[in-house]
């Protein structure tokens, strides 16, 4: 376990990020992580949802990271500054998979409820509330909540 551990902090990124205030934060991160879960990590330092921060490289090489990408996937070493542009909230694809199997688009506000959604669900699936519950990972969504308290990637399926 020690030398696992060790191999893990030898293979840790140190990334400046730059805001367009003159803002700078520091991050830790490693090379397999995706550039979702580096925005989620990002958000806990600046406070912006990750769905609001568009990620470039400062030599121009990369414009517009990709969510599901690995950071390896950019050639990003420690040391690499990323600039960090905050959108306004722009709607994000939701991929939806019913017990049939079958997969539907949403396309949801990150501040939309999770009641709302629904809402929208079963008018457009024509079934009832109690028929059905949507869940992401591990987690059941809860009506009171906006989704966005989920995490959820765009592009993500959800069932």
């Amino acid at each position: 376990e020690r030398d696992s551990k060790h191999r893990r902090l030898k293979m840790a990124l140190t990334l400046t990020v730059k805001l367009l205030s003159g803002e700078v934060h520091s991050v830790v991160c490693t090379p397999d992580q995706t550039v979702w879960d580096f925005k989620t990590q990002l958000g806990r330092q600046t406070g912006v949802a990750p769905y609001q921060q568009k990620l470039a490289s400062s030599n121009g090489a990369h414009l517009d990271l990709q969510d599901t990408a690995p950071l390896a996937s950019y050639g990003l070493r420690s040391g690499d500054t990323l600039l960090l542009v905050v959108t306004s909230e722009e709607s994000i694809p939701v991929l939806l998979r019913n017990a049939n199997n079958r997969t539907s688009t949403y396309h949801v506000l990150p501040s939309d409820t999770v009641a709302r959604f629904r809402d929208r669900i079963r008018v457009q699936e024509g079934i009832q509330d109690h028929q059905f519950w949507l869940t992401y990972g591990s987690q059941t969504l809860e009506d009171g909540r906006k989704l966005s308290h989920y995490n959820i990637c765009p592009g993500a399926t959800g069932t």
